[in-house]
């Protein structure tokens, strides 16, 4: 269970960037958006108190009926622009070319050394970050999603996002020269958003990896990636380790994230987070924004290299991940504070419902508010994860569901999201 951004309306949101050969993204526009149309991804986190969100895109001109202390008078209304209406799914629509063959692939992990200056790190990181270029058939020749990726070894295996590769059907990889090769799929793993493409190369600078287990809150980050067009390839960013393990829900799965204050934008997403002695220690996929007009800056997230190497090696082998359960459904909080102001219970609102879910087969619909889980309250998204824990696909949960002033009790079997929608 989750938040997972639909462009510019939910918790978190991605970081890949929609766009043309000669057109230029518009400069406030947040965290990657896939499409020109609005549908929110997980890079855009949004908070009742703060106003915050993962942004994936803009926000829809639709006119809304505010009350005079700036909330929508409908509470629908509310949490729709807080978390989203347009769901994310545990899958992935991924299109491009599968290759022949996946091969096999060793990361290059990094020795303990000296720190390096950020001029340093930059010399000796940035050819190994490329840019991706990601078509839809449907669309005209030069218009593509863009976002970023690491080079992971010599003969072209490359690590990023899934949520930059989704809905595509060919993408180009351009390297730190300029050159372009077309993209062959390895795999992608949707819960994850850490996907492997290769490309037909040799004698590429692989970049080195390091146990995100090592790092600690204050530790020096670089960014390297290519925000917003391609006109702004290869552009690092620098920060600090603002705070380890961060729980986010996303794609029906929790995500446990570094977070940075790294400037990370559209077209970032997929790229990676180097440490002091330029070792990839995260791959950045998602940053916060504002769903209600408040500034949010320097609150970027990556996927720990530990989960990322786990990850990329169950891909090489099986393209894909197998074994892990999810309920189907992603929710944010209802805080006491807003329950008491719309008059409706405390819990968790439902966000979207995953195509192909048991959930969904049973009637959990969006617009739902989970009040317990097996009969104790649900108010954090963890009082979910927390009841999942140890269970199996084919267990079950049992659901308290408020809808429309109505009490209901939703029994919903665990599944692999490999196995929605099939």
């Amino acid at each position: 269970m989750g938040w997972y951004d639909t462009n510019g309306n939910d918790w978190y949101k991605p970081s890949s960037q929609t766009g043309a050969q000669a057109r230029q993204p518009a400069a406030n526009l947040p965290n990657g958006n896939r499409k020109t149309r609005v549908i929110a991804l997980i890079v855009c986190l949004c908070v009742f108190i703060a106003g915050i969100a993962l942004i994936a895109g803009g926000f829809g001109s639709d006119v809304i009926d505010y009350n005079a202390d700036g909330k929508p008078s409908d509470w629908h209304v509310y949490f729709d622009k807080l978390y989203g209406t347009d769901a994310p799914t545990a899958t992935a629509d991924v299109r491009i070319p599968l290759a022949d063959d996946r091969g096999s692939l060793t990361i290059k992990n990094g020795s303990e050394g000296a720190s390096l200056d950020f001029s340093m790190i930059y010399e000796k990181c940035s050819p190994s970050v490329v840019g991706i270029k990601v078509y839809n058939d449907s669309e005209s020749e030069d218009y593509y999603a863009w976002g970023s990726g690491v080079i992971a070894s010599a003969d072209g295996y490359i690590i990023t996002n899934t949520h930059v590769l989704d809905d595509g059907d060919s993408a180009t990889v351009v390297l730190s020269d300029g050159s372009e090769h077309e993209a062959k799929l390895i795999g992608f793993d949707a819960s994850s958003d850490i996907a492997v493409i290769k490309i037909d190369a040799t004698g590429l600078a692989a970049a080195e990896f390091a146990s995100s287990s090592t790092l600690s809150v204050g530790d020096s980050v670089a960014a390297i990636g290519n925000p917003l067009s391609p006109d702004l390839r290869l552009t690092m960013t620098r920060g600090i380790v603002s705070a380890l393990n961060r729980e986010i829900n996303y794609n029906g799965a929790t995500m446990t994230l570094i977070q940075t204050d790294a400037s990370i934008n559209e077209g970032n997403s997929g790229g990676p987070l180097f440490n002091s002695r330029g070792q990839v220690i995260g791959i950045t996929n998602m940053k916060m924004i504002s769903s209600f007009g408040s500034g949010v800056e320097g609150l970027g997230f990556a996927i720990p290299s530990d989960t990322v190497e786990s990850i990329v090696q169950a891909l090489i082998e099986d393209g894909a991940v197998y074994g892990r359960v999810s309920i189907g459904v992603t929710v944010g909080p209802v805080s006491k504070d807003i329950a008491q102001y719309y008059d409706i219970p405390q819990g968790l609102y439902v966000s979207a419902v995953t195509e192909g879910s048991d959930a969904e087969a049973k009637g959990i619909e969006r617009g739902d508010i989970i009040t317990k889980v097996n009969g104790e309250d649900a108010f954090e998204n963890s009082d979910v994860s927390d009841a999942k824990e140890g269970l199996n696909a084919g267990d079950t949960l049992t659901f308290t569901v408020w809808r429309d002033g109505r009490t209901l009790d939703i029994t919903v079997k665990l599944m692999d999201p490999a196995d929605m929608g099939k």
